[in-house]
C-alpha cells in the first residue's frame, strides 16, 4: 500500500515543483521584459570645454584688465578666477576699476571657474591641494599693484 501511495504522489510532487519552477520562470521573464521595455537611462555625458576655449576666456579677461592704472587704492580690486580640481581658485587677477569694466571683469572670470571646473571633472584633473587666499592690492604711482607679502596673483 505504501508503494502505490508513493506511485500516485510521486508524479503529483513532481508536477507541484514543476510548476513553481515554471512560474519563476514565467516571473523572471516579465521582470526581464519589463527591463528590456524601460527607458534607457540618461548616459552622463563627460563633454568637456576645449582647452583653446579656456585659453581665449584667459586672453580676454587679460586683456580686458591689461591697463592697472589708478588714482586711489580703492580703484584696485582683486577677484578670484578659475577651478583647481580640489577646490577654490587657480588664481586671483588685480584691476583697476578706473579702467575696466568690474561686471564684465566679474562676468568672464565667472566663465572661466564655470569652463576650468567642467573641464576638471570631465578630464579627471588632479591638483595640488593648496588653497589660495587673495592678495591685497594698493594704488602705488598710479597704478595698482599687489602688495608684497600676500598671496600670488596671475594677473
Amino acid at each position: 500500500m505504501r508503494f502505490s501511495l508513493l506511485a500516485v504522489l510521486f508524479p503529483a510532487l513532481l508536477t507541484a515543483c514543476s510548476d513553481a519552477a515554471t512560474t519563476k520562470q514565467t516571473e523572471l521573464q516579465a521582470t526581464t521584459s519589463k527591463l528590456e521595455n524601460a527607458p534607457q537611462a540618461v548616459e552622463i555625458s563627460k563633454s568637456a570645454p576645449e582647452k583653446t576655449t579656456i585659453t581665449t576666456a584667459h586672453q580676454q579677461l587679460k586683456q580686458l584688465i591689461q591697463d592697472p592704472s589708478c588714482d586711489n587704492s580703492s580703484q584696485c580690486k582683486v577677484l578670484p578666477v578659475g577651478s583647481r580640481a580640489c577646490g577654490g581658485p587657480s588664481s586671483y587677477v588685480v584691476y583697476s576699476t578706473k579702467t575696466a569694466n568690474s561686471s564684465e571683469v566679474e562676468k568672464i572670470a565667472q566663465k572661466i571657474t564655470s569652463l576650468e571646473s567642467q573641464y576638471n571633472a570631465a578630464n579627471d584633473v588632479m591638483s595640488i591641494c593648496q588653497h589660495l587666499t587673495a592678495p591685497g592690492t594698493q594704488c602705488s604711482a598710479n597704478t595698482c599693484v599687489k602688495i608684497d607679502g600676500s598671496a600670488a596673483s596671475v594677473y
